[in-house]
């Protein structure tokens, strides 16, 4: 009996040995809760791109329309009437001062004529010719307008104009100081008034280039005025109507 049971102790104990330890030891290198060396993800820091900035839109102011796109330029004819009352008319020239001075020969003094505040004066030179063979009537100083920036300018009627056809024989013309000298477009005559004829308002322009109507006109006008956006508008009779451009 003490035989048998110090085998069956050894049976027992071998089987501690060979079968129930390699479990535990399987179970224990398992790596269930067991420290090991963990492999760390690196922290990557991620930079935002910048945002990429679109253009900022400009807006292009719509340019005003040309008032007149069919403007004639300085000097070129405009044809009026036809047959034996065929005419022709131009604006051939221009000339823009803060003040201009005149010559009253009435006292034989020289007076400096000045605009309102802000403002400046505008000659416009004029020249009617009749191609025809009959005389014919041509467009007075009221016909004659300028236009700028959507405004209409009528003839000065501050500007003196003798005429001696009312009556006044003593009537001459104005001498303005700074255009005394210029000449009519046709011949070496100084020009003056527009209608005028040594001091007589004309009332009609009879055939033949020396008979032409030749003259200036005064417009009071803004100081801002600037011939590239500055017209001017004759109306010949009631059909018959032309605009130059002064630059």
């Amino acid at each position: 009996m003490v035989i048998i049971g110090a085998v069956a102790a050894l049976v027992v104990i071998a089987g501690i040995y060979f079968v129930v330890l390699p479990k535990l030891s399987a179970i224990t290198g398992s790596g269930a809760g067991v420290s090991g060396s963990v492999t760390q993800m690196p922290f990557v820091t991620k930079t935002a791109s910048p945002t990429t900035l679109l253009p900022t839109a400009t807006t292009v102011p719509t340019p005003t329309p040309d008032p007149f796109p069919n403007a004639l330029p300085l000097k070129q004819w405009f044809t009026f009437g036809e047959g034996k009352v065929e005419s022709q008319g131009t604006v051939y020239k221009f000339w823009m001062n803060d003040t201009y001075e005149w010559h009253n020969d009435m006292d034989a003094k020289w007076y400096t004529q000045k605009p309102k505040t802000g403002n400046k004066y505008l000659f416009i030179f004029v020249n009617i010719v009749n191609r025809g063979t009959a005389r014919v009537w041509f467009p007075k100083t009221g016909s004659i307008v300028v236009h700028h920036n959507g405004m209409v300018y009528l003839a000065d009627p501050m500007h003196y104009i003798p005429d001696k056809s009312g009556g006044n024989l003593e009537a001459t013309p104005v001498e303005v100081r700074e255009v005394q000298y210029y000449s009519k477009l046709f011949g070496a005559e100084y020009v003056e008034d527009y209608g005028l004829s040594h001091g007589t308002m004309s009332d009609y322009v009879y055939p033949g280039q020396s008979n032409a109507i030749d003259g200036y006109i005064i417009y009071e006008v803004p100081k801002s005025l600037t011939a590239d956006k500055t017209y001017v508008e004759i109306a010949f009779n009631g059909e018959d109507l032309a605009v130059w451009k002064l630059a």
